[in-house]
């Protein structure tokens, strides 16, 4: 099956271990991001560049994430401009026995993704809210984002979707520019939050990638 040797080798290099099933939603995923790629622009790369550059990426946080949510059954997730699918689809395959939902205000995307969420069927515990951010009106255990706003433009929004035992989780390249948002975070913002920021090592990408976790400052 194509590309089923590099996922292989990702998921080795990363020490996740997928099921068959597994195995078979994300190649599917890959497929469908493929197929509609040149109509939608959906990412901006193509062949194994989107298992390394997104799907590899987006697994990278796996092992991070597992410990956050260690101990809860049905842990929600929100993806917050969920756009192709980044992190929120490649999330959802990792982590079978949870609910996500994915927060996309864009028609074509919104498209997109139930168009996904049924091909992988993920229709029992995945689920698309076409609003903005500012107009959900619940909250969620994880929260994740990726290629998104500067933090001190989303936080006190993600705030309202959070409570005190929320774990965002922001996937962010340089941390020199990480550390430049945090501080506007700290001056800025209302909500006050503990950070902790940390290594995603993406196999066969030469590239840094970082991912912030935040928490409500009690």
């Amino acid at each position: 099956m194509k590309y089923e040797e590099l996922l292989s080798r990702i998921l080795n290099d990363l020490g996740i271990s997928f099921n068959q099933e597994q195995i078979k939603q994300t190649l599917r995923f890959v497929s469908e991001i493929e197929i509609f790629n040149p109509k939608y622009k959906l990412v901006g790369a193509e062949g194994d560049d989107i298992l390394i550059r997104h799907i590899g990426d987006c697994l990278a946080a796996v092992p991070i994430i597992e410990k956050l949510i260690e101990g809860k059954e049905n842990a929600t997730f929100a993806d917050i401009g969920s756009g192709a699918g980044f992190p929120g689809i490649v999330l959802a395959i990792a982590f079978p026995n949870h609910k996500f939902t994915l927060i996309e205000r864009m028609n074509r995307r919104v498209g997109f993704l139930n168009n996904v969420i049924a091909a992988l069927r993920l229709n029992d515990r995945v689920r698309v809210i076409p609003q903005d951010l500012k107009d959900v009106d619940e909250t969620f255990d994880i929260v994740t984002f990726r290629a998104f706003h500067p933090l001190f433009e989303v936080l006190d929004d993600i705030s309202k979707i959070s409570n005190e035992d929320t774990f965002i989780c922001a996937y962010k390249a340089k941390v020199d520019r990480l550390l430049a948002e945090l501080e506007i975070v700290e001056e800025t913002c209302v909500v006050k939050w503990n950070f902790n920021i940390e290594d995603l090592d993406v196999p066969l990408l030469d590239a840094t990638r970082k991912l912030c976790v935040l928490k409500k400052k009690a």
